[in-house]
């Protein structure tokens, strides 16, 4: 009998020792531990699990149900068929809906397990928890980069088109430049052709100009030395027919005054003065020793003079005839 009684001592020893150890082992685990037994009273809850539901120790959740980390929407959608899915297939893991001491809901990563006694039977459940809020909130802000990174490359995509778009026009303006510029230098060649051609044209009338100009030159010069011959003899001219009219109008002045004797004479005749005809022919005479003409001019007086006289001869002839009859 004491034998069989240090045997339990021993045991019990051992188990409590082992606990501990557990205890302590759960106590620095990162996860959430949680025991409950089948009607859902909590055995046991580590720190972790403690602090993700937003509770300062552990001892405000001993003895509580299990449903007092959870709102009712989620017991009934989520977390009662999660429980039963363990019971049945002995553990079962997967997303599990919480709520905070502060009603701030939030999700876990659970891997609930069922443990049993010595002969087997199902005494009760464990569950170890990791919080998934940061790990959401994480993955919303991932989900939100993602979202802005695809926004930027549609963005970026569009602006590429758009670029790719304006380089596709601007190598079609290009290809449409080139061939313009193509087709403007066969032009320009041809123009340059064509320009050479006349220029050359230029060059044989520029030839044919200066030809003709230094001929025309040649023309002028003999025509100027002619002028100049010819300016010559008509100066010369002038100056002999300056001299003539100079002499006619003496001549003319001499002609003057021998009419006015003629004159004189014809009125001392018409007043009855006899005057003969060689009164008249002195009178002639003595015009033309007066003025004494040159050959072809003095014959011209002589007949003016001449033509004169006979005009005037029945006149003095009457009144000869007259002063025979007084």
């Amino acid at each position: 009998m004491g034998e069989d009684m240090d045997d339990i001592i021993a045991i019990h020893k051992q188990v409590e020792w082992t606990l501990r150890r557990l205890t302590v082992i759960a106590e620095r685990a990162r996860e959430g531990i949680v025991v409950f037994d089948l009607n859902g009273v909590i055995q046991f809850v580590n720190a972790a699990w403690a602090e993700m539901h937003g509770y300062k120790t552990t001892d405000e959740l001993i003895g509580k149900q299990i449903s007092a980390l959870h709102t009712k929407g989620q017991m009934k959608t989520n977390v009662a068929g999660f429980i039963e899915k363990a019971k049945q297939k002995g553990q079962f893991a997967g997303r599990l809906e919480c709520v905070r001491r502060d009603g701030t809901p939030f999700a876990a990563e659970m891997l609930m397990v069922v443990f049993n006694d010595e002969a087997g039977k199902a005494m009760g459940l464990v569950g170890f928890a990791t919080d998934l809020t940061e790990q959401e909130r994480a993955q919303d802000e991932l989900r939100q980069y993602r979202s802005h990174m695809e926004e930027l490359v549609s963005q970026r995509t569009e602006a590429l088109e758009a670029a790719g778009a304006r380089l596709q026009r601007q190598i079609t303006e290009h290809e449409q430049a080139e061939q313009q510029f193509k087709q403007q230098t066969a032009e320009l060649t041809a123009g340059n052709k064509q320009l050479r051609g006349q220029i050359r044209k230029h060059e044989r009338a520029k030839d044919e100009l200066k030809l003709h100009c230094d001929k025309l030159e040649q023309r002028l010069r003999k025509q100027s030395d002619e002028l100049t011959v010819a300016t010559a003899q008509l100066r010369d001219e002038i100056t002999r027919r300056q001299q003539q009219a100079e002499r006619l109008k003496r001549q003319a002045d001499a002609l003057k005054a021998a009419g006015a004797q003629l004159q004189a004479q014809i009125d001392e005749l018409s007043a009855g003065g006899p005057v003969g005809e060689s009164d008249m022919l002195k009178a002639t005479d003595s015009v033309e020793a007066a003025v004494s003409p040159a050959d072809d001019e003095k014959a011209m007086l002589e007949n003016v003079f001449r033509h004169n006289i006979e005009l005037q001869k029945p006149q003095l002839d009457d009144a000869a005839d007259d002063e025979g009859s007084l």
